[in-house]
């Protein structure tokens, strides 16, 4: 199984999960309500679970906030991930 980088960043007060995959950057916001922004990133998650299953991988997870957030956010992250992909595996999708 492969590991996805994945950092906090934070451009100008604004926080979001910045992954990188197949040479695309993928960002889900953390600090602001943009639905769009997150169903886009999703879409582009669930694009990349057709080519194989994956793990992301947060480095440096601080003792702030948004790094703790984040943190949790993508273990659950990747236990959909996990589960999506058994999902399509069992109906032939991958």
């Amino acid at each position: 199984m492969e590991t996805v980088r994945a950092t906090v960043e934070n451009l100008e007060e604004k926080f979001v999960i910045k992954i990188e995959s197949e040479g695309e950057v993928i960002r889900i916001p953390m600090s602001e309500d943009k639905p769009n922004e997150v169903k886009s990133a999703f879409n582009k998650i669930l694009t990349r679970i057709k080519t194989g299953e994956f793990q992301i991988k947060l480095e440096e997870v601080g003792e702030d906030l948004f790094s703790q957030v984040a943190n949790e956010y993508i273990s659950q992250l990747n236990r959909e991930i996990r589960e999506v992909h058994g999902t399509m595996k069992e109906y032939g999708l991958v």
